[in-house]
């Protein structure tokens, strides 16, 4: 074994190592990545949990469709009511005017 030999194996082992670091690099920074994708994810969750604490349950929107129907009828029920005394002040309208 001579000199030359020694440097081709000092060469090869360089050239080793470097490969390992730089494909150990690469794995830490893919996990690195995924570290920073889960926080940025968990950070979204804890977001939408927060907007979704707000947002009525199916229960409360089923109250609400429920008070809107009587509210509808009670509605229908004021405009026949009014339609029928708007053609009652018609009729003495008329009769008013007729009189004089």
């Amino acid at each position: 074994m001579n000199f030359t030999d020694l440097n081709f194996n000092f060469g090869l082992v360089q050239w080793l190592v470097t490969a390992a670091i730089a494909i150990y690099s690469w794995l830490m920074s893919r996990q690195a990545a995924s570290s920073k994708e889960l926080l940025e994810l968990r950070t979204r969750i804890v977001s939408l949990e927060n907007q979704i604490k707000h947002v009525p349950t199916q229960h409360q929107v089923t109250q609400l469709i429920e008070k809107l129907g009587r509210n509808e009828a009670h509605l229908s029920g004021l405009s026949d009511r009014i339609s029928g005394l708007a053609h009652q002040l018609d009729t003495i309208n008329q009769f008013l005017l007729k009189s004089k």
